[in-house]
């Protein structure tokens, strides 16, 4: 799969993406909130697996089939970042997930990739909406969601069922709905 738009590429992830995903998902910015994309990863050769078994489902269209995409830079191909769609089984609705390399945040890279992958799940599904899931305390990601169109709709505290990558048990919790 290949989406490009002015300044980013949401491409299929590959193998020589893993340096990059283990440091990303390493830095401080993106370990606080996600620490699942880090933990239980000792080396970049670690996220071999994760990417072939992404890899499978990248042209794939049913978009409840959990998949990641790595967010690069055009001109160099470099992941700067990840974005990634699937079912969120617990709600049984349909996430959009990403992450962004702390030296590439605030440049609207971000922004352009949830907004054309957000674009490319309603053009191949019916789906009537996306969500996103957000730890309160991520105020920046926070903004970037309403920043894309999606509307808050409440904050969210589950009831045994505890959050385990949040900072807290209470996540703000948004829609974006297809046009």
């Amino acid at each position: 799969m290949r989406i490009e738009t002015q300044n980013v590429v949401i491409r299929t992830l590959e193998k020589k993406d893993a340096k990059r995903f283990y440091s990303i998902a390493r830095e401080s910015a993106v370990y606080r909130y996600m620490p699942d994309w880090a933990d239980g990863r000792a080396h970049p050769k670690d996220y071999y697996g994760l990417i072939d078994q992404y890899q499978k489902q990248s042209d794939n269209t049913d978009i409840s089939i959990g998949r990641s995409y790595a967010i690069a830079l055009p001109n160099t191909d470099e992941m700067i970042g990840s974005i990634g769609v699937g079912l969120k089984e617990k709600l049984n609705e349909i996430e959009l997930g990403y992450f962004m390399s702390e030296k590439h945040q605030r440049n609207g890279y971000t922004r352009e990739a949830v907004s054309a992958l957000a674009e490319w799940c309603f053009e191949v599904s019916d789906v009537k909406y996306l969500i996103l899931t957000i730890n309160c305390a991520n105020v920046p990601s926070n903004k970037l969601a309403e920043k894309c169109g999606f509307k808050l709709l409440e904050k969210r505290t589950p009831i045994g069922d505890n959050q385990f990558y949040m900072e807290n048990d209470s996540y703000f919790y948004y829609r974006s709905y297809r046009k």
